[in-house]
């Protein structure tokens, strides 16, 4: 009995024990519109108790006593974390981000994705963070159809070239207008020395959550006189309300040159002298005078030095970024800050950022929401002169001569050598050693937003935004050697300070209407000034003292020379936009601006812009209610009217030059005569889209059709002699563009543990000239405009191959004859192809299992021919002797009569009868494809990162343009060679790999 009695009475003291431990905790669900939601998972965290939570809502779950957090979770739904306070609670899921009523970031606003009317695309924070990029631009490549992003420089922090639908102008600005969280900023190469000062350099995309890429007229328009060649929106990092969350990344990784054809490189010694010979005798040269010549080439050197070894190198970066958010149902907040540093893989090559950002939403009262976002970054980098210059590195790499070192025997530099080659050639080892070219740039970008709730549906928002960039441009040249030697040493100090500031001013009103509040509609009038001014200075100075310790002006002999300029121009513009929605059905948008710059004339000083735009939600039909296939089927059309103000401050106006040129006295002299009549490029896109999703957004696809002319393009019309003036700088040409974009995205496997996702976008562009001055051809170069023809026509010669009887050179004498020439003067040029690509894309595949993902992307881009600008004289046919030559000249040349495998003609010491000249020999098929990026990763398991006191944990390792494939086998360059596909002899473009880590806690 006894026992029984004290068993009892141990069960009895357990039972209590376990429910003192244990507690119950209820609620309910909601979505964001306050509906209640059925079936929702609710789990302890790091645990695996959990419940469901009924048709009505509501949930009971008995949780332990230590249990702090909930998660809840649901399909199209974002994960909920709540802190166990009191019961019962009510917790509101939003929507996540693909689902089809999403919200979208667009001109001045947000909307839904139902309700849009344009083309419109969208790239989020997870496609461009943590990739080995020094800037935003560069990770825009392939993440968007119909947008180019090519690099023409591999030097760390390069800007890239964007065009969005195509070429828009022939001598205004192609470039995107860029806004920074609703304010204009500065962007492009702002470099005066250096030619890598990139503006967007100074932002850490890994501040940003997402870009909208604003296409046509619907989209656009809004933003009026600079909205022709498109506008990318980017949306910083804000704050979330709850517990602060703390954000660590990592990564370092090293790069190499990404695309490298052996056939084009530099010659050996003893090839250059075998063929240096040959050339000579094939000159007629004498022996005596070929032995000579090969003595003054340094044939008698027993040295074979490999210049372009020399310098390259491995790159190395690393980067860490630390960030914060959290905040209360009143405040929120985001702050983060972080370092950046990439060693290129040319000798002083280098780039090194920090950065910070910060922002901050508060609700002041139940009506006054009060938000302030500031980025500021601070660049320092080297960089070596890029294009025609024999101080860029890789183009004295090719033309130096293997029989001079970079050293002497006792490892000092050789900076007496008799000759390095023609033209000032120089040891560019030692350039790079002593003489300096060092930028240091800060930016800061910000905006303080009020915006006051008036009524219900009635809001007003002023913005006020800034953009300041400084920047710092030192160059030295030694007075031991090179550029510098003849005026013993030289340096230049370049100051420039832009400022942009922007103060916007919105009235935004939404309403429902109707018996069944069937009908909504949203509209915006708005008031907008911009400000914008540029100040430069310079000074420069020569004679040093003889050392490299001592580099600023002040310290040189002769007096320092020094200039000032400044310039600036303004916008002012209203605006209104409105769109009305009959029960997601039916949707129909426009919108009108009305700018006035003072970049124009003041007989054409303001323009007005406008848009106008329609869907069919086909979807939301009656008669495809039991078409469960479909889960969106939409039409899109829109039409309107925007502008291109990307030309100088003051081309409008009669503008003098002066100096002190004529026996150093001051004074002016015209310039620029000036137009009154000077008005904005007006470009006119109409566009036509389809939108469908399959399968409950398994399957979606984005299709659109466009045409935009552009008219009034600013060409310089011939004036009459007695002016005093050559040319009037007048709106006289035309121009199209049209092409067809899509992107398709698709999952063949969705099962729990894994997910196989694949996304394809593709866009072409063909470009025509519709009209020019006179209609008269324009010859720039190898390039030819002609009405007709697409802007990037390339303009030579037919190449007709090598004459095997005796080696000459052959062109073709007519555009579309059989009959050859050996004269290049009797060849007619012909239109052999474009520089711009027809079509280009990127196709990503991702795949996860349970904690492991692969996420690969190729880029692929064709159509266009590249052109070997220097090819004359790296593979010229004996042209520039005394330069090195490349592989292909020593192997593919004509060697003795009835040689018909020869692609290059017989080498001649001086050259072979104008074989340099341009032609389609220099030509190239531009096609290729790259993996773009490769990245696999594991994600810790929620459990064991919980344990370790983590919200999460992922690391990975990236490779960034790791192979290249290209359809020219005989291509000599990287295929991405900017806009113009012409190479240029710059800094190789890089292939990335980085191993990484991101812990959030």
């Amino acid at each position: 009995m006894k026992k029984k009695t004290l068993l009892l009475m141990y069960m009895l003291v357990s039972v209590v024990w376990v429910y003192a431990q244990t507690k119950i905790v209820t609620g309910k669900v909601q979505d964001e519109n306050g509906a209640l939601l059925g079936n929702v998972s609710v789990q302890v965290k790091g645990t695996k108790l959990g419940t469901v939570s009924s048709v009505d809502g509501t949930f009971s779950l008995s949780v332990p006593a230590t249990a702090k957090t909930l998660i809840f979770s649901l399909l199209n739904y974002e994960t909920a974390e709540l802190a166990i306070t009191a019961t019962p609670i009510t917790v509101k899921l939003t929507t996540v981000t693909n689902n089809l009523s999403d919200v979208v970031v667009v001109a001045y606003g947000t909307t839904k994705k139902p309700e849009i009317t344009g083309s419109m695309g969208v790239i989020k924070a997870k496609d461009i963070e943590n990739k080995p990029f020094t800037s935003v631009d560069r990770a825009l490549q392939g993440a968007v159809a119909g947008l180019q992003s090519v690099a023409s420089s591999g030097t760390p922090g390069a800007a890239q070239q964007i065009r969005i639908r195509g070429i828009g102008s022939i001598n205004a600005s192609s470039e995107p207008l860029w806004i920074l969280d609703g304010v204009v900023i500065n962007t492009g190469d702002a470099s005066r020395l250096t030619t890598t000062a990139n503006l967007l350099s100074t932002l850490n995309p890994n501040d940003i959550e997402s870009i909208t890429v604003l296409k046509d007229a619907s989209a656009s328009s809004l933003y009026g006189s600079r909205a022709a060649n498109g506008v990318i929106l980017v949306t910083t990092k804000k704050g979330k309300s709850g517990k602060t969350k703390f954000r660590f990344d990592t990564e370092v990784g090293y790069s190499d040159i990404a695309y490298f054809n052996d056939d084009y490189r530099p010659l050996k010694a003893s090839e250059y002298f075998e063929l240096t010979r040959e050339g000579l005798v094939n000159a007629g040269a004498t022996p005596a005078v070929v032995t000579a010549t090969l003595a003054n080439l340094g044939s008698g050197n027993n040295v074979d030095y490999d210049w372009l070894k020399a310098v390259t190198k491995k790159g190395t970066q690393r980067q860490y970024n630390l960030g914060a958010s959290g905040g209360n149902d009143r405040t929120t907040y985001n702050l983060s800050a972080g370092y950046f540093r990439q060693e290129g893989i040319t000798l002083q090559s280098d780039f090194e950022r920090w950065n910070g950002n910060m922002s901050i939403v508060s609700k002041a009262t139940d009506r006054l929401t009060i938000s302030t976002t500031l980025n500021a970054g601070y660049v320092q980098q080297n960089a070596p002169l890029a294009g025609g210059s024999f101080g860029n590195p890789i183009l004295s790499s090719y033309f130096l001569l293997p029989s001079r070192a970079a050293r002497n025997a006792d490892g000092s530099l050789n900076i007496t050598a008799p000759d390095f080659g023609p033209g000032n050639l120089h040891n560019t080892i030692a350039t790079a050693e002593m003489d300096k070219r060092f930028l240091k740039q800060l930016s800061a970008r910000g905006a303080f937003t009020a915006e006051y709730k008036i009524l219900e549906n009635l809001k007003f928002t002023s913005r006020y935004g800034m953009d300041y960039n400084v920047l710092e441009e030192e160059q030295y040249n030694n007075p031991f050697h090179g550029d510098g030697q003849s005026v013993g040493g030289r340096a230049f100090v370049f100051y420039t300070r832009l400022f942009n500031y922007t103060w916007t001013n919105l009235l935004d009103y939404k309403l429902s209407f109707g018996k069944a509040k069937d009908f909504s509609t949203n509209i915006q009038v708005g008031y907008e000034a911009q400000d914008s001014k540029t100040l430069t200075s310079n000074i420069s100075a020569t004679g040093f003292p003889a050392t490299t310790q001592l580099t600023f002006p002040v310290v040189a002999a002769t007096p320092t020379q020094a200039s000032a300029t400044g310039s600036d121009f303004s916008f002012l513009s209203a605006f209104s936009s409105a769109s009305i929605n009959y029960k997601n059905k039916y949707v129909l948008s426009g919108s009108f601006r009305r700018d006035g710059s003072s970049r124009f004339g003041t007989n054409n000083r303001y323009g007005n812009f406008w848009s106008i735009g329609g869907s069919w939600n086909i979807d939301q039909e009656s008669f495809m209610k039991d078409v469960r296939l479909i889960s969106q089927l939409k039409l899109r059309a829109s039409y309107g009217v925007n502008g291109n103000a990307g030309i100088g401050n003051y081309d409008w106006q009669p503008t003098y030059s002066f100096g002190s040129n004529y026996n150093q006295q001051p004074g002016s002299a015209p310039n620029n005569i000036g137009n009154v009549f000077l008005t904005w490029e007006i470009n006119k896109p109409f566009n036509v889209g389809l939108d469908v999703s399959l399968m409950s957004n398994k399957v979606t696809l984005t299709a659109d059709y466009y045409i935009r002319r552009t008219s009034s393009l600013l060409l310089d019309a011939p004036l009459s002699r007695t002016s005093g003036f050559s040319t009037l700088r007048d709106n006289i040409g035309s121009m199209e563009n049209k092409g067809f974009e899509i992107s398709l995205n698709f999952s063949p496997v969705a099962t729990k543990n894994f997910q196989w996702s694949v996304n394809l976008n593709y866009a072409t562009n063909r470009n025509k000239i519709l009209s020019l001055v006179n209609n008269q051809d324009i010859i720039t170069g190898i390039f030819l405009r002609r009405v007709g023809q697409d802007f990037q026509s390339f303009y030579a010669p037919r190449w007709a191959g090598v004459d095997a009887a005796n080696g000459d050179p052959l062109w073709y004498k007519t555009v579309t004859g059989k009959e050859t020439t050996n004269n290049f003067n009797d060849a007619q040029r012909a239109i052999l192809g474009s520089a711009s690509p027809r079509f280009f894309g990127s196709i990503t595949n991702s795949l996860r299992y349970k904690g492991f993902s692969l996420e690969a992307q190729v880029y692929f881009s064709g159509g266009n021919l590249m052109q070997d600008a220097w090819a004359a004289f790296y593979m010229g046919s004996g042209n520039g002797p005394t330069f090195n030559k490349v592989l292909r000249q020593f192997t593919d040349r004509w060697k003795a009569p009835g040689d018909n495998k020869a692609t290059l003609p017989k080498y001649v010491y001086g050259g072979n009868k104008l074989a340099q000249n341009p032609s389609d020999l220099y030509l190239y098929k531009g096609d290729y494809g790259r993996i773009r990026d490769l990245t696999l990763s594991y994600q810790l398991p929620e459990l064991l990162a919980t344990k370790m006191k983590l919200n999460s944990a992922v690391f990975y390792v990236r490779g960034t343009n790791l192979f290249t494939i290209v359809r020219d086998k005989k291509l000599p360059w990287d295929p991405e060679q900017g806009v113009a596909s012409q190479t240029n002899l710059n800094v190789f473009i890089p292939k990335t790999i980085t191993v990484g880590i991101n812990i959030g806690f």
